[in-house]
């Protein structure tokens, strides 16, 4: 199994109510940031936008792909439907997986610190860590039932619509709708491969706050084994 689906799937079993973890949360340069409506298509840990279920069709981030035919705007029976929180700072860590550290937190308390954290996953099947050193955004929308009946009643079309795109969807189970979301300014993805004996992985990470917040990751090539390591970015936090 791909790395990537490894962490999808590990991710999935330990938390179920954080939804589709992405190997690549970062959008690129060709999509927006991930909000709730979005309709796309995962391929290789990263999420793929087409349009969005509830803007209309002549609105700008439209403009890359279009929308199907005949596109009608999602409406919840409810205006005030979205539901917003946090996700804290803290290593999310699959079953199968301990952390081993001397700083029990995962941020900085003074600027010239620098905590290290290991990790060590003893199942053959993988396993998996998501890291977060700052807080994540969250966005889910409390009318499940109308984007339920929605996807139901469009799906032909929006897979339609997909193919003609010739984005190589094959099955319309690849087809997406965002119902909530968490977005985070860094982070760091592990994925403990399959059938690896001996398992491990360290970095560190150094959060200064103030009036320009800045992070910065440390990963030790030489301390990961059988582990593929993914994360970004470092540098200045933009505070929102």
């Amino acid at each position: 199994m791909a790395h990537y689906d490894i962490f999808r799937e590990q991710m999935a079993i330990r938390y179920p109510a954080y939804g589709h973890a992405l190997w690549e949360p970062d959008p690129g340069e060709l999509y927006c940031p991930v909000e709730v409506g979005d309709v796309g298509y995962v391929r290789e840990g990263r999420f793929h936008r087409l349009f969005n279920a509830l803007l209309s069709d002549d609105h700008p981030s439209h403009q890359i792909f279009g929308v199907p035919e005949d596109h009608e705007p999602l409406v919840p029976n409810s205006s005030r439907h979205i539901d917003s929180g946090t996700l804290k700072p803290n290593h999310y860590c699959s079953t199968g997986t301990d952390m081993m550290l001397n700083e029990p937190d995962v941020r900085a308390i003074e600027p010239e610190d620098f905590p290290q954290v290991s990790f060590l996953c003893s199942r053959r099947r993988g396993g998996a860590v998501l890291s977060l050193p700052v807080e994540a955004h969250r966005e889910d929308t409390v009318a499940r039932g109308d984007f339920g009946r929605w996807i139901v009643k469009h799906i032909y079309r929006w897979f339609a619509f997909a193919r003609r795109l010739g984005l190589g969807i094959e099955q319309m189970e690849e087809i997406v709708l965002v119902t909530g979301y968490h977005r985070t300014k860094s982070w760091t993805n592990v994925a403990f491969l399959e059938n690896q004996a001996d398992v491990q992985i360290s970095f560190g990470v150094n959060v200064v706050d103030g009036p320009d917040p800045s992070l910065k990751w440390h990963h030790s090539p030489n301390r990961i084994r059988g582990a593929v390591l993914h994360w970004g970015p470092d540098g200045n936090l933009t505070v929102c």
